[in-house]
This record gives C-alpha cells, structure tokens and sequence, in this order.
C-alpha cells in the first residue's frame, strides 16, 4: 500500500499533467487560429509593412499661344515627403526635418494629420528641394526614418510675370477642395489650380496620376520595383494671346507707370486690353503690377504670401477685369449714341462750348475753362467737349442713359473665363434711392454724360465698347482659349467666336461716331501722340476724376480705322491726363501688333 506521502506525490503529478496538457492545448489552438484563422490577415499586414505604393504625379497640360509659344510648361523636380507608417521617430526626426526643410514644426505636424487616413502613402511637405536640401536628407538619413524623396513635375511659367493674372497659379489643395474633389480622384497631396486658366480648365490641365509598387527593406530602401502604372498627362491649352502683343503691352504699361509717378502722380498701377474685333478672341490682358506663379508652383512661404496681399498696389488683383473705374470720358460714346439714337440731336447741329455749362442756377466747368466754341457732335467728339455732352445728358436723361449703357453691357459681366470678373455700376434714379436711399439730382445727370459721378466700368468693359463701335453693333464675348488638344494631339475641344450681343443704330449714327472718333486722333485730343501713325486709328481719350485729387488715365480705341481688326483700352489707375499716360501705351502696342501682322 502506498502511505500518505506517496499518495500526495502521486496526486500533484497528475495536476501537473493536467496543467501541461492543457496549456499546450492552448497553444495548439491559439497557433490553429492565427495560422487558419488569421493568417491571411496577418499575411496581408506583412505585405504592407514591404511593400509601398508611390504616386506618380501626372504632368499638367502645356499652355501655348496662338502663335505655339511655349507660355507655361513642367520641369522634373524632387519633393521631400513622409511615409507616416514609417515614421517611427517623430520626436526626433521633426525637429530636424524642420531645420532642413525651412517648415515648423507645426506645420509639418499639420500635413502628417492630413495624411494619416493613408498610412502608406507619402505625404509631401517640400516641393521643388533643391540640391542642398536633398543632400541633408541623405546625409542624416538613419535619423529620418520614413522620409522619402520623390521626383515629380513642377509647373514653370516660361516669362515669369508676364500674363500672370490670365495664366494664374497652382496652390495646395485646400480641405474643402479635396472634400469636394476627392471622388475624382485627388489625394490631399495635390496642387490645383487658384486662378486664372489654371482654375478655370483644371479639369483639363491635369492629368491621370500613375503609381509604382516596390518593395522596400526594413530601413525603407528599395529593393525591388513589383509593378507599375504610367501617369497620363493632361490636356494642352491653345489660346488665343500673343505673347508678343502681351509683352509690348506689359513693357508699355510699367514705363508709363514710372513716368507718371516721376511727374508726381501716385500711377497705382495700369492695365490693358487687346481684343480681336471679328472673334472675340483676346490678344493681351495685362495687368501691372503682377506677380510670378514660379513662386507658387513649388509651395509659396507664408512671408512671401503676407507680402504679396498686404502690397498696397494689389499685384494679386486683374485691373482689367477685377477693378471699377469711372469710364471718364471714352462714355461719351454712349452719350453720343443715346442723342443720336432718340432724337435728341443729330450730325448737323452746332454747340457752343463757353467752358461752362449753367443749370438750375449751377455751373459745370469743361475740361477748358476758355470755352471751344462752336462745335458739332463730331468735333464735340473729337475735342472732348464737356458743355455739350453735359446738354446732351439732360436731353437724354439719366435713366435713359442707363438704358443705353447696358446695351452696350456696361454694368454687366462679359463672361470672360476668368473668375473675380466685376459688373461695374450703371445709375439710375431707382438705383440710388434703393442704394443711399436718397433722390436723384438733376445735376447728376449731367456729371454721369461725361462718365463721371456713380457710373463705374472695367477696362474690359470700354474695349468692348470700341468693338461695338468698329463692328457697326456686333460684340462678341471675350475668348481666351482657342482649343484644347489631348496629349495624343488629337483635338478634344475647339471654341468658336460667341455673339455676345449686337447694338443697334442707324447706319448714319454709327457714321457720326466713327467719324468723332477718327477726328479724335487725326486732329483732337489724341493727336499729339498719333502724329505720324499709322495706319489711322479711331479712339477716344479719358481723364476721370478720382475725388482725391487725383485722375486716371483713359485711352480706347480700334485699328484700323477703315478696316478695324483689333480694340485696344488702357487704364493708367491714378496716373493722370488719359492723353498724357494712357495713349502712350496704347501707340506701344499698336506698333508692335502692325510689326508683326501689318498693316
């Protein structure tokens, strides 16, 4: 018999075989549920953490002008980006990065937040690294783990600055953005267009991004490429601006501007607007002063930003189609064409300009105080003529006017493909007791004749109004983009002049405004800068009164005179005379436009 001792030995074997014989059936089992279980889970896991999936960013479409020109196009680049699965040493590696990279410490943390949704994919932080950059990277690369350098097309515009308001710029993409264009496939990484035909033909301008798989090491090195699919570029732009023309325009206007300000005048800046008469299409839009979209296609520093938004000359702002001015005189057109179209005068009545005008009892001074004497509309045209347009505006009244002045599409959008385009302001009696609730005085009528008082336009605006006058009524909408061709050359889209509206006046009217106009230039006010041109051109000068003290200068016209082709308007913003500061620049551009396409 086994004693008492013996018996216990024997009992606390058996627990432990109990015990072991239970914990390996654990095991077994745990081990039976990851291997059959969980396994391709885990299988999956493993893959991710060697495998990685890098975007490769499609090239945007070039932008040509109508000549082939070559105005914005891609160059390669490298950008410094984070692997977040892979980043594994933040509180070390930020700080470093920060002092690499030129980023905060904030700011890299921001971008990596944006980014976590997908662990695997590189968040980029610094576009278009330069060689220096690129080089720190790689020589502290242990301490950067998950940083990746990727190479990728950069946008370059060819002349800087030049067309810098049409062409635009590309930004980040911002959380709305991507939230609204997520669904077509946009990752938080990418750039998008901010203005101008980079915004307007984004969909166009960008391409298919491609992806490469590789395999990678522990330490994130490359070590074999699994698969890959090759981006397709996007859409080239053909549109209609001469880069010639824009260049004469843009040199013409930052000359004038310097002379203004050397004779003492503040010339804020200036604009000018070149359009072809028979499509619409534009030739120049330029805006000064502008800025450089390079400085934007790699990431803008916010000091740079602050600088460019806090310049009390706007050079983020499109004078041509983005600022109102008071038209001044060039609205003496639509002065005209209201008197003559309602029988209010006609070609053959004679005026007298006393320099000054007397109503209820108020005197409104012309531009000469000595008076012009006997004048008829035509001269009154060509000699700019206070007294008589402020009599032709009483005739016609100031509601009347108005009418006549959104025929011609003042107070309208042209629809012009830019975004920020303003409509200007037409007054009328009801306009103003809704506005300031207060009445309309008659003397206000006659302050607007002349294009002064509330009556606000945009350059775009008085172009337009030349075409009208060149074309005998027919305008047509502002095109800046001729076609657009894929990739493969093949055409996708072709735009064809637009009618934006026909203006309807007698023949014998229209003869009498043309007339002015031609006399405006041969023997008025704008003679002593067109002596000598040609061919003869028909325009009308402007000087309208800011209230400070100060005028902006004003010169519209068409050329040729007998067989118009292109309108031309020109704003000098505060910078004097509009014969003085704005014709200069318009006889610029005609020069150079006749160079190349004759006359």
């Amino acid at each position: 018999m086994w004693d008492k001792q013996e018996l216990e030995k024997r009992e606390k074997l058996r627990i432990l075989i109990v015990i072991i014989i239970g914990v390996a059936v654990l095991l077994i089992g745990r081990l039976a549920w990851m291997q059959l279980i969980q396994g391709p889970q885990y299988k999956k896991t493993a893959e991710s953490n060697r495998i990685r999936n890098i975007t490769q960013t499609a090239p945007r479409g070039t932008i040509y002008d109508r000549n082939g020109n070559i105005l914005v196009a891609n160059r390669p680049s490298f950008a410094v980006s984070i692997v977040p699965a892979e980043y594994d040493n933040a509180a070390e590696a930020t700080p470093l990065l920060s002092s690499i990279t030129g980023l905060t410490e904030d700011e890299i943390n921001a971008r990596l937040a944006k980014g976590q949704n997908k662990a695997y994919d590189p968040v980029r932080l610094k576009r278009d690294a330069d060689a220096a950059m690129l080089a720190k990277i790689q020589e502290r690369k242990q301490y950067l783990p998950g940083v990746v350098i990727e190479a990728m097309p950069v946008r370059q515009y060819v002349y800087q600055s030049l067309a810098a308001h049409v062409l635009g710029y590309l930004g980040s993409i911002s959380d709305d953005e991507y939230e609204r264009l997520k669904a077509k496939g946009y990752s938080p990484n990418d750039v998008v267009g901010q203005s101008g035909l980079e915004e307007r033909w984004e969909p166009d301008l960008r391409g298919v991004d491609g992806a490469v798989q590789i395999e990678v090491n522990v330490q994130g090195e490359e070590v074999a490429r699994l698969g890959e699919k090759t981006a397709r570029p996007g859409s080239n732009l053909i549109t209609t601006l001469d880069v010639n023309v824009q260049k004469a325009a843009e040199d013409a206007l930052a000359a004038q501007v310097t002379r203004s300000r050397g004779s003492g005048e503040p010339a804020r800046g200036g604009c000018a607007v070149v359009l072809d008469v028979a499509t619409g299409g534009v030739l120049a839009l330029a805006s000064t002063p502008a800025f450089d979209p390079n400085a934007f296609a790699a990431g803008i520093s916010n000091q740079a930003w602050q600088k460019l938004v806090t310049d009390s000359h706007n050079p983020l702002t499109n004078r041509a189609i983005q600022s109102e001015y008071p038209p001044g005189s060039v609205f003496k057109i639509v002065t005209a064409s209201a008197a003559l179209d309602t029988g209010q005068t006609n070609a053959d009545e004679v005026f007298w300009d006393k320099g000054v005008y007397v109503y209820q009892g108020w005197s409104f001074y012309g531009w000469d105080t000595k008076g012009l004497g006997k004048l008829t509309l035509v001269d009154a045209l060509a000699w700019s003529s206070d007294p008589v347009f402020y009599e032709l505006g009483r005739r016609v009244g100031v509601d009347r006017l108005a009418d006549y002045a959104r025929t011609f599409g003042f107070g309208e959008l042209s629809g012009i493909a830019l975004s920020g385009e303003v409509a200007g302001i037409v007054p009328t009696i009801a306009w103003k007791q809704a506005t300031y609730g207060e009445e309309w005085y008659a003397g206000e009528t006659l302050i607007a004749a002349i294009g002064q008082g509330y009556y606000l336009a945009t350059p775009l605006q008085q172009a337009l109004l030349l075409m009208a006058v060149a074309n005998r009524g027919p305008v047509y909408r502002p095109r800046l983009v001729d076609r657009v061709v894929g990739p493969d050359g093949q055409v996708k889209q072709t735009y064809s002049p637009e009618l934006l509206r026909t203006v309807y006046l007698a023949p014998q009217h229209w003869a009498v405004l043309q007339q002015g106009l031609r006399q405006v230039v041969a023997a008025g006010t704008g003679a002593g800068v067109f002596k000598d041109f040609k061919p003869a051109i028909a325009g009308k000068s402007g000087s309208a009164e800011t209230g400070r003290g100060t005028t902006h200068s004003w010169f519209a016209c068409y050329a040729p005179a007998e067989q118009p082709r292109i309108a031309v308007a020109v704003l000098i913003d505060e910078g004097g005379e509009g014969s003085a500061a704005a014709a200069p620049v318009v006889r610029a551009i005609l020069e150079r436009y006749f160079s190349l396409y004759g006359s």
